[in-house]
């Protein structure tokens, strides 16, 4: 029989924190207990009896917490109280859990999930008959005392009372809810992210390109032509990868969403009892938890919204366009790569390349400066990170350009 954590408090009542504790608390005892005594069933099938002694001794001692839990909660009441109580909760497992669960694990070929699912059912349905009789019999004088015999025979002979239809609602689940991982950031954040990267690396790479050809050649021409070339190789190649990354990260929301959907469609308790866990996470007393999920889950789509933004952290129609951010990518990269190829179409020799450099270095602050403000981190740290990356760069660069020819014995003429 489900314990619900929720049921003895009054859904007026203030549920402090204690109180939710407290119930969380006897949730997990409960659990535990039941899992070591299969652990020690286990045990002993294997062959392992000091294991199973263990596991067994455990499970005790979880049921002894569980029940002490109990005490500050005023869970257990008169008797009477305590019948109507769990005729109400084995009704709702009767009437509506048991069936559906039945019906889906049937419609999947679970024959074996059948079995004990009926097994459960019969059970159910058997103590709800019982514990109404209980119940009655309490509210009638007591008889007097009747042989054993005569016990057995008014038994059989009594009429078992109809089973009451409790009204239909989702069963509460107490499992870690199918929550996961953190965040992205905002999306309107992101087209940001495109600038900033693009013009980075717009010029850091041309900034490399055109001071290698500077040490290799010093024709102008060149390395014009050779940061020119890279300056629209490199836009090419990283807008044609924002459009494919951005792309595949809308079709992986997507589909997402849709196998969020598909959960809704084919197990609404369970995703409800997901979106309830979700609300007290955020802090809300456990009956207002249930009543927003409950408000919620009146409109399928809206609740398909809420699961895919509290759960996933999607949106049901993504904000990225693939198209725009490979555009935003195409012209920071080549606003980027325009700095460092500047200086070469007016000067030439080292102040060229000088100027080229710092140049670069310059825009690299700029850049390092915006990436800090969107990220709120220290600006004037990411600004001098970023100009020191440039200028290393610039000057990697030109040695590169002036060792490799030598050494491989490569001539620019021009």
């Amino acid at each position: 029989m489900r314990i619900d954590r929720e049921q003895p408090c009054s859904m007026e009542a203030r549920v402090t924190k204690t109180d939710v504790n407290l119930w969380i608390a006897f949730a997990d005892e409960a659990k535990a207990n039941r899992l070591y005594s299969a652990y020690a069933q286990a045990a002993l099938n294997e062959g392992h009896p000091k294991a199973a002694q263990a596991f067994m001794e455990a499970a005790g001692s979880e049921a002894i917490h569980a029940q002490a839990l109990l005490a500050p909660l005023g869970a257990v009441k008169t008797t009477a109280d305590n019948l109507r109580h769990v005729i109400l909760e084995e009704a709702k497992e009767s009437e509506t859990n048991y069936p559906r669960y039945i019906e889906e694990a049937r419609a999947e070929g679970r024959l074996d999930a059948v079995a004990v699912f009926e097994l459960a059912l019969d059970r159910e349905r058997y103590h709800i008959t019982l514990f109404q009789d209980i119940l009655e019999g309490l509210a009638k004088p007591k008889p007097a005392p009747a042989t054993d015999g005569q016990a057995r025979a008014a038994s059989a002979q009594a009429p078992h009372p109809p089973q009451p239809r409790a009204p239909a609602q989702p069963k509460k689940v107490h499992g870690p809810p199918e929550m996961g991982s953190e965040r992205e950031r905002i999306a309107s954040r992101s087209r940001i992210r495109e600038v900033v990267f693009g013009a980075q690396d717009g010029a850091l790479t041309t900034v490399s390109v055109v001071s290698a050809f500077y040490g290799a050649t010093h024709s102008n021409s060149d390395i014009l032509l050779a940061g020119l070339a890279s300056g629209f190789a490199g836009m090419i190649a990283m807008s044609a990868g924002s459009y494919l990354s951005s792309k595949a990260e809308a079709e992986v929301g997507r589909a997402e969403v849709a196998s969020e959907a598909r959960e809704i469609a084919e197990r609404p308790a369970e995703e409800l009892a997901e979106l309830i866990e979700i609300y007290r996470q955020h802090g809300m007393p456990p009956a207002q938890a249930r009543a927003a999920a409950l408000e919620v889950s009146k409109d399928p789509q809206r609740l398909l919204r809420v699961m895919a933004r509290e759960e996933l952290g999607l949106d049901i129609e993504p904000k990225e366009n693939p198209l725009k951010n490979a555009g935003v990518m195409a012209l920071s990269f080549l606003s980027g790569a325009v700095f460092p190829i500047l200086p070469y179409t007016l000067l030439h020799g080292p102040t060229a390349f000088w100027s080229s450099v710092l140049l670069a270095a310059a825009v690299l602050f700029g850049v390092g400066i915006v990436k800090a403000r969107v990220a709120d981190t220290n600006q004037w740290k990411s600004g001098l990170e970023t100009f020191v990356i440039g200028t290393v760069a610039g000057l990697l660069g030109y040695a590169l350009g002036t060792l490799i020819p030598r050494y491989f014995g490569i001539t620019f003429t021009g």
